[in-house]
């Protein structure tokens, strides 16, 4: 009986640990829903900005969704703008998209490539004058406002098994879920 056991160890730990190792030199796929991506987007966008040293500009209530085919996150947003020098502020909605990438020094899935695709602004009579002022100020919510938002943040234990690290690859957006192909290096 012991040589049978030791026979059986001998076989069955080898085994193993072929089994170990092909299973941590594998690609991974880690998912990230799309409400845990909105409630970090109303994280990042709860903080009020000065925009062009004039206006401030208070962004909530953002309402995203992943789009599988263009492989962009939207996201429609409560805007309020606000002019310091006049005491006057308008609401409305802007509407941005994004595409998804990774950050390597932070280790971070980013929001970059950001565009405004809407913007709904009421209470302003928009005459040539305020509709050029409102053009510029989209252009620069989506430059430097919406740009390169932290949508996630890799723990270290989320890119390494073992010895072994892993670098994400590949970003789909899947029905309701990005999904990331972490490879192993």
């Amino acid at each position: 009986m012991p040589r049978t056991r030791r026979t059986l160890l001998q076989i069955l730990l080898p085994t193993l640990l072929l089994l170990l190792s092909a299973c941590a030199s594998s690609p991974r796929t880690i998912s990230i829903s799309e409400s845990e991506l909105q409630s970090r987007i109303t994280e990042e966008l709860s903080v009020p900005t000065t925009l062009l040293r004039i206006f401030d500009v208070n962004l909530s209530n953002p309402v995203i969704r992943l789009d599988g085919d263009a492989q962009r996150l939207h996201a429609l947003i409560d805007t309020k703008i606000s002019n310091p020098l006049t005491q006057k502020s308008v609401q409305g909605m802007v509407g941005i998209s994004g595409k998804l990438g990774f950050d390597a020094a932070s280790s971070t899935v980013m929001l970059g490539e950001s565009k405004v695709e809407k913007l709904d602004i009421q209470g302003m009579e928009l005459d040539d004058t305020y509709n050029e002022l409102l053009n510029l100020l989209a252009a620069k919510l989506g430059a430097e406002l919406l740009s390169n938002i932290p949508l996630y943040t890799f723990k270290p234990d989320d890119l390494k098994i073992g010895n072994r690290r892993y670098v994400p690859t590949d970003f789909r957006i899947v029905g309701h879920d990005l999904k990331i192909t972490l490879l192993p290096q």
